[in-house]
Parts: C-alpha cells; sequence; structure tokens
C-alpha cells in the first residue's frame, strides 16, 4: 500500500490514484479588482473626514434630534461616491501557471544585460507578460496587458503584479477558514 493510498484509505475515501490526483488538481486563482475611477478617491476621502467631523460635533452636542441634516447629506454623498467607485470597479480573474509555463515564460524574458538589481528576468517585458498569461477573465494579449499596465498607477500596477507574482510563487495552498463565516454559523439555529 503507498502513502497516498494508505492515507486515503485511512481517510475514508476510495484509495485515490497519481493518475486520479493528477486529474483532479486546479491551479490557484485570485481576482484582482480594478476600480477604473480611483480619480474619486480623494472626493470620498475629503467626504468621510466630514462625516466623521460632523458626527463627533453630534456626539458632543448631545443632541436628542439625531442626525444633523448636514451630516446626513454629506453621508448621502459620501454614499454615492461609493456606488459610482463600485459600478466603476471591474474584476480581473487570475490563475496560477504550470509549474513548466512559469518556467518557459522566465526563459522567453530574461534580464538585460545591464540588470544590476539581480533579477532573473526582463523587468519591462516579463510583468505584462505574465498578466496576459495569468489572465483567465478578461483574457487579453501581452499587447493589451501591457496598454492596461502602461494605464495604472504604479501602485495599482505594483498591487496586480505582486498578486500574478504570489500566484506562481505561492509555495503552498492552505485550506480557509471563514472567521465571519463561522460565526455566522455558530449563532444560526439551525432547523
Amino acid at each position: 500500500m503507498t502513502a497516498t493510498t494508505a492515507t486515503a484509505a485511512a481517510s475514508g475515501d476510495a484509495a485515490l490514484t497519481i493518475d486520479d490526483i493528477i486529474g483532479d488538481i486546479h491551479l490557484p486563482e485570485r481576482t484582482y479588482r480594478l476600480c477604473r475611477r480611483a480619480d474619486l478617491r480623494a472626493q470620498w476621502e475629503d467626504l468621510d473626514r466630514k462625516v466623521r467631523i460632523a458626527e463627533r460635533e453630534m456626539a458632543l452636542s448631545d443632541s436628542l434630534a439625531g442626525t444633523s441634516e448636514q451630516a446626513r447629506e454629506l453621508a448621502r454623498q459620501c454614499r454615492d461616491l461609493e456606488e459610482q467607485m463600485e459600478k466603476a470597479t471591474v474584476p480581473i480573474h487570475l490563475r496560477a501557471l504550470p509549474n513548466k509555463a512559469y518556467s518557459d515564460l522566465v526563459a522567453k524574458h530574461p534580464p538585460d544585460k545591464d540588470a544590476k538589481d539581480g533579477a532573473n528576468v526582463n523587468s519591462e517585458t516579463f510583468g505584462p507578460a505574465l498578466l496576459a498569461a495569468c489572465a483567465v477573465q478578461p483574457v487579453m494579449t501581452e499587447e493589451q496587458a501591457g496598454l492596461l499596465v502602461d494605464r495604472l498607477s504604479s501602485g495599482q500596477w505594483s498591487e496586480l503584479f505582486d498578486m500574478c507574482w504570489q500566484l506562481n510563487q505561492q509555495q503552498k495552498v492552505d485550506v480557509p477558514k471563514s472567521r465571519s463565516a463561522s460565526e455566522i454559523l455558530r449563532s444560526t439555529p439551525t432547523s
């Protein structure tokens, strides 16, 4: 009995063969949420600050009247901006590459001769190529990925690239446990 068969038998599952395991491997996936109206963030921060100030002023005045109309209007404006930003946010669904595909991609983008940072890839071409290779939805070419990268801020691109990189460098995938889901299920009466 192999270690895999012994583990499967101990867990009560039918014995799995290596072909069963290979045929049922799913690569890690993540979704990057790209807000196309990041310009609204400054307006939101200003309104949110004004809402918090109005909230503090109401708490200090111990007003029995409740929320002031000015505070309610600021809160509505803040919510409107949140809704605009949410409507302008699109998901980019990413999937890790199989090991060989990732190695081949790295080989296609060797570092420049002048690279002094010890990089093992060309920092100009590898990022867009990795994004295009990982993008499941929307599908994109390397050229389209490059155009997208050119429109993003350095911070947005860094975050998106890091997500692509981590998908392919992650050493193991732990089974996640949602604390929120556990708390909700714990507090919900069973039928």
